[in-house]
């Protein structure tokens, strides 16, 4: 204590109970604690007054850095409160505020080429489902689908954007909506980590199949993506390699806390499967 050192960091994310965030807390508290950290793990649940209010704990706590995500990249409050922080924070996918360290993923180059994929089975009227555009995640999705669909000129306006979350229900309610219409998406993207479970349980309440019907990507690889009848193709990053880093620049702030700013983007990837077919005629 008389060093002002706790050997403590704390991680708060939205939702442990989603598979991508445990794989990344895993990885994170493995290279803690093998580093001589221990990891205190906490849950935001997308809500500005607990970001708050677990900010203003941890400096209580005296932990000795935090990462985490934020729910509002662009909130004044939230904003002036993290740049106002006096303990090393690491960004987990977000970009604001731009003073801190952060590792981001390649959600644009992985929804623009699940985006040209399907435009090369045929698919001009394609939906993208995603969370609100004032987090790094739904915005770099968004912008890589406009970026895929400009591409093909006439065929841009065909695209469908549809914000709002990432959750499974976000998904069921956005993809029922959708199959409900007259001129319905002949393929789906559902961007987020947790959406797929509900944009697939829309699609067979609905009586349609899937790819004879509708085409379907997940903006996130799992397990449930990997073993779903059929098998659904998704864009796949290293939550393992995503945990670890944010670490790794998490240690370099504490040794040297004048150092410039960390930013670190991962790659992602496009694992075709069987969920995508030309569309129906």
């Amino acid at each position: 204590m008389r060093l002002g050192v706790t050997r403590t960091v704390a991680f708060a994310t939205r939702d442990i109970s989603i598979p991508g965030f445990g794989a990344i807390v895993n990885a994170a508290e493995e290279a803690l604690r093998n580093s001589g950290y221990t990891l205190l793990l906490t849950m935001t649940d997308e809500q500005k007054d607990r970001e708050l209010n677990l900010l203003r704990i941890f400096q209580q706590r005296r932990v000795d850095a935090v990462i985490m995500t934020i729910s509002n990249e662009n909130d004044a409050e939230l904003t002036k409160q993290i740049k106002g922080f006096d303990i090393p924070i690491v960004l987990l996918d977000r970009e604001s505020p731009p003073q801190l360290d952060a590792v981001t993923l390649d959600h644009r180059r992985g929804v623009r080429a699940a985006t040209e994929y399907l435009h090369g089975l045929g698919h001009t009227r394609i939906a993208l489902l995603t969370g609100k555009p004032s987090t790094r995640p739904a915005h770099e999705r968004i912008a890589g689908f406009k970026e895929a669909s400009a591409r093909l000129g006439r065929q841009a306006s065909h695209g469908i954007v549809r914000t709002g979350g990432f959750s499974a229900e976000f998904g069921f309610r956005e993809t029922s909506s959708l199959l409900s219409g007259p001129n319905r998406p002949t393929a789906i993207i559902a961007g987020g980590m947790a959406m797929l479970a509900g944009v697939l349980k829309a699609i067979r309440t609905r009586g349609l199949s899937i790819p004879g019907d509708v085409s379907v990507i997940a903006g996130a690889d799992s397990d449930l993506a990997a073993l779903a009848t059929p098998a659904i193709t998704a864009v796949r990053w290293s939550g393992t390699d995503e945990g670890r880093m944010a670490v790794q620049l998490l240690l370099n702030r504490l040794g040297n806390r004048t150092a410039p700013v960390q930013r670190v983007m991962l790659s992602t990837e496009l694992i075709t499967r069987e969920s995508c077919a030309p569309p129906p005629k």
